[in-house]
């Protein structure tokens, strides 16, 4: 082996240091870039060759920069995102609707409903009293009020998760069109034998953002291409996006999820069971929905039992047959609907205190009747009172808040300790990249220092020559 060729050893050293280097200072500044993998320097020993009967090394061959992205780790990521956006977004939708339900109570309806029947308790010591009846009235109209405001309350709830789910479903169109546009220049880079690292790891943070959406599941392919399906159907195959639209239900009218099937729709809505869209959905159609069917149960049931008993009584002018709230015309929209009947409204002489016309105006028999109601049995197929009925219901309301709470809490450990695993693998560490940068600043100096000393021994060796 010549001098020349230790040259030739050195300024390949030199430039294998110089490139572990810039591989070293590309992971230091993408340390914190979502999606990023540390890249790693592939190098081999360049081989041997026999020399003068010695078999001396030929120097070092830088191969490419690696990856270290892990697809095994990254699908737990995957995963746990979505569960853990999932639990985020039911956590903060009970932390609201608790807030009005259980801390202020619906605006008060458990001491309405106890003020309407101590208002029909009141009347029995005076049952010929304006006051007394216009006190019946007031309270009445105070439920009525508050059960339209609690009803209220939750249609905008209901709205406003419905436009939440169209505004996510744009979203994850645009990010399916990102990562098909993202596989196009992948594929293209890597059939030319150049890296697309950069590319990869854009397209990994789209994923995990997509990821927090929905469920998701990655394919890579052999082309270097990620076949992505979302809820169980693809949307994302090599350059190619299948787009989710928003379809209102016959029934309800909501916004229902679908997936481009050629000329048709398939609807996903049932299979969203994780991400923000699948919170979305869950909230809309479980949660709220089943608040408001409890409390159009509850504000039909009080109508429907007070009216039976009013309309039998009589008022101070000796009329019968009025109700007392408008009689609802159905279960569904009671809460809504609630009104006082145009009959007694504003008309203290139309509360029906007395059970019969001769008994009027002393008689304070129907309004007895009317005050027991609060604790007779009316409500639940005849097995809970209204308050009980009622309680039940903030009781339940709070037992599955707390349970999204502690599933929220769990979802986030679960998902740090994934991201703890992925970066185990392929995150960056600042400490190791620093400890590189120090070995290949020594390999460059070494390398340098060999450079010259061959230089001044082919000076030298030029000198006897001439």
């Amino acid at each position: 082996m010549g001098l020349f060729a230790i040259l030739d050893h050195s300024s390949r050293a030199l430039q294998t240091a110089s490139a572990g280097v810039n591989v070293a200072s590309n992971n230091v500044s993408n340390a914190n870039t979502p999606g990023y993998a540390r890249e790693i320097l592939s190098m081999n020993a360049k081989g041997s060759s026999l020399n003068r009967g010695l078999l001396l090394g030929q120097g070092v061959d830088p191969q490419t920069v690696l990856s270290s992205y892990d697809r095994y780790s990254q699908a737990s990521v995957f995963g746990r995102l979505g569960t853990q956006s999932y639990a985020e977004g039911r956590s903060t939708a009970f932390r609201s609707i608790e807030t009005s339900f259980i801390d202020g109570d619906a605006g008060g309806l458990t001491s309405a409903l106890d003020g309407l029947f101590q208002a029909f308790s009141a009347l029995e010591s005076s049952p010929e009293e304006p006051a007394a009846r216009q006190a019946v009235l007031a309270a009445g109209g105070l439920l009525a009020t508050l059960m339209n405001q609690a009803s209220g309350d939750l249609t905008q709830r209901q709205t406003d998760a419905d436009q939440r789910v169209a505004s996510l479903v744009t979203s994850a169109n645009g990010l399916a069109n990102e990562i098909a546009a993202l596989n196009a220049q992948i594929a293209e880079l890597e059939a030319g034998g150049q890296g697309a690292h950069d590319l990869r790891s854009r397209r990994t943070a789209a994923l995990e953002d997509l990821s927090r959406l929905g469920p998701v599941t990655v394919q890579e392919k052999a082309d270097g291409t990620a076949t992505v399906l979302f809820a169980n159907h693809s949307i994302v195959v090599g350059g190619n996006a299948r787009a989710l639209s928003v379809v209102d239900d016959p029934v309800t009218g909501l916004n229902q999820v679908h997936v481009e099937m050629g000329a048709s729709s398939a609807d996903i809505t049932a299979t969203l069971g994780s991400g923000t869209l699948g919170a979305a959905v869950a909230m809309r159609d479980e949660t709220i929905t089943g608040l408001q069917a409890q409390l159009d149960e509850l504000a039909f049931g009080i109508a429907t039992e007070i009216n039976a008993l009013h309309s039998t009584g009589f008022g101070l002018d000796g009329v019968t047959g009025r109700d007392f709230f408008a009689a609802p015309a159905a279960v569904d929209g009671a809460a809504a609907s609630l009104a006082m009947d145009a009959a007694v409204l504003g008309d203290p002489d139309a509360v029906a205190a007395a059970s019969t016309a001769a008994g009027a105006p002393g008689d304070n028999s129907n309004a007895t009747a009317i005050a027991s109601l609060a604790t007779e049995l009316t409500m639940a197929s005849s097995t809970q009172t209204f308050n009980q009925y009622w309680g039940g219901v903030i009781s339940g309301l709070g037992h599955d808040a707390a349970a999204a709470y502690s599933s929220f809490d769990r979802a986030a450990l679960e998902l740090s300790a994934a991201f703890d695993v992925r970066d185990s693998i392929s995150g960056v560490s600042l400490e190791e990249e620093a400890l590189d940068l120090l070995r290949f600043q020594d390999a460059y100096k070494a390398a340098t220092r060999v450079m010259q000393t061959a230089n001044e021994m082919l000076d030298e060796l030029l000198n006897l020559v001439g």
